[in-house]
């Protein structure tokens, strides 16, 4: 083992409300024996390449630069949406110099000398972003999408375990695949000091059976069973120091589907629809910024309202919030975005509903906002690193990530803007992070918006947000 080597396994989409011992009872039993992160919270836009872009860099959408999972950018895509699933834009993107801002973790363990590896079953976008760098940079990376690993990796692999399996939901045949390419390829030949195992489930089949529909349980038992032999793996010394494992984001249901298009006849070349959504005004003035606030609030279908206004990213404007105080508000970001509408109940364990595009049927599981069930993730860890049997309630999310690993690997986090988690960190004895509560309120005529943060030691964390308004299209 490499000193302060971990591997960060992540579950696609897994709320940690049904994360349940029931469901997983190899993830229930890990976290009970490290530390476990109880408020570990997701990014806004609550969506899988933003989410593991901010996982990566240890930065937030407003700091990196990839706001949306689809946005308008016209040096990448003149006229249409820029879609990070695409590996075509992304290269595009990259090649101008408009993809990331911030380093990943790829090119920080390069510049140190120390070895990075990624395996996943992702999407091929999701895949580009956790990796970014890293194929150019010499470090293996593998991918169940043909094309998108590094090719020596690939050509091992199918040349050791055949042909990836089809994709399926659940995607477990593809997970087990993955499992096996990571403990008997890439660790034996390559010793990674940090390495990204992602499974794409429960998230996949989530979307398209719900998050408590039989398939999606089975899904996650799938994930359960693979993270159970990467256990035994681990525990019998063949693989890293720690284990640190976590989940993007969580889902609720989609109940109902809204065309956008039709909803904004006067914004359709300017729109990137979705349940998260974003206007890009030809001419982004407070005073257009604010008359489309005004607009968008007076809608039955409209949730949280946010605004970047130009020159003033902390800013707003009467019924939005600024998308800087969600950690948005990038020059890349729309002037004016915002969700569909969704339930207002936080209560734990509650499913949440909310309305959508497109992408799934009414009863499949839907992401991207503020709902408690969207932005409620897993974060838990073990190895000699990190403490034992611990409960830690300072919140946390994404962006701290990346620094707590660097500082496990002893590496500078200089670049990132999340915070090292030094308590949970087995040799940290330092006092706690102070953390205060603050909720934010934005109305116009009769929209009303709520969002509750942490600030921890002055950083703002989302904990949940709801909006009131006319009509309700969510019966």
């Amino acid at each position: 083992m490499n000193q302060g080597s971990t591997l960060l396994v992540c579950f696609d989409g897994l709320r940690r409300d049904r994360a349940t011992a029931e469901r997983m009872p190899n993830l229930a039993r890990f976290i009970a024996g490290g530390v476990d992160m109880i408020h570990s919270r997701s990014v806004f836009p609550s969506e899988t390449r933003v989410a593991s872009t901010s996982t990566v860099t240890g930065c937030a959408p407003g700091e990196h630069g990839l706001v949306a999972n689809r946005f308008i950018n016209p040096a990448v895509v003149p006229d249409g949406l820029f879609n990070t699933a695409s590996r075509a834009d992304l290269l595009r993107a990259d090649a101008l110099g408009v993809l990331v801002d911030r380093e990943s973790l790829g090119h920080r363990l390069a510049r140190a000398g120390k070895r990075f590896a990624v395996v996943s079953t992702a999407t091929p976008g999701a895949t580009f972003m956790m990796s970014y760098g890293a194929g150019s940079l010499g470090q293996p990376v593998f991918s169940v999408h043909e094309g998108v690993g590094t090719p020596d990796v690939m050509r091992e692999a199918g040349d050791r375990f055949g042909a990836v399996p089809e994709a399926a939901t659940p995607n477990t045949a593809r997970i087990d695949y993955a499992t096996r390419v990571l403990t008997d390829l890439v660790y034996p030949a390559h010793s990674p000091d940090l390495a990204i195992f992602w499974m794409s489930d429960p998230d996949i089949t989530s979307h398209g059976y719900g998050i408590d529909g039989p398939e999606t349980i089975a899904a996650q038992r799938g994930c359960d069973d693979a993270f159970g032999r990467l256990l035994d793996w681990w525990e019998a010394g063949d693989g890293p120091e720690n284990i640190m494992v976590m989940s993007d984001h969580g889902q609720i249901t989609g109940t109902r589907r809204v065309d956008l298009r039709a909803a904004l006849p006067g914004h359709v070349d300017h729109l990137a629809p979705g349940y998260f959504s974003g206007l890009y005004l030809p001419e982004p003035s407070r005073e257009t910024i604010a008359a489309t606030v005004e607009k968008l609030a007076a809608e039955p279908w409209c949730g949280l309202v946010f605004v970047n206004l130009p020159g003033e990213p902390q800013a707003a404007v009467p019924g939005a919030f600024a998308a800087s105080a969600m950690g948005g508000g990038h020059r890349r970001s729309a002037p004016v975005s915002f969700t569909l509408r969704a339930s207002t109940d936080p209560e734990p364990g509650s499913p949440g509903n909310c309305l959508f595009v497109g992408g799934i049927e009414p009863g499949g599981g839907m992401h991207g906002g503020l709902a408690q069930g969207e932005l409620s993730t897993v974060l838990a860890a073990a190895g000699p690193a990190f403490h034992c049997g611990v409960r830690s309630a300072t919140p946390c999310w994404l962006p701290d990530i990346a620094p707590t690993l660097l500082a496990v690997l002893g590496l500078a986090s200089e670049g990132t803007s999340g915070r090292i988690l030094h308590e949970v960190l087995a040799n940290h004895d330092g006092g706690a992070a102070h953390v205060e509560r603050r909720t934010l309120t934005a109305a116009v005529g009769d929209h009303q918006q709520i969002v509750e943060q942490w600030l921890v030691d002055g950083r703002a964390i989302t904990d949940y947000g709801w909006s009131n308004g006319p009509g309700d299209l969510l019966q």
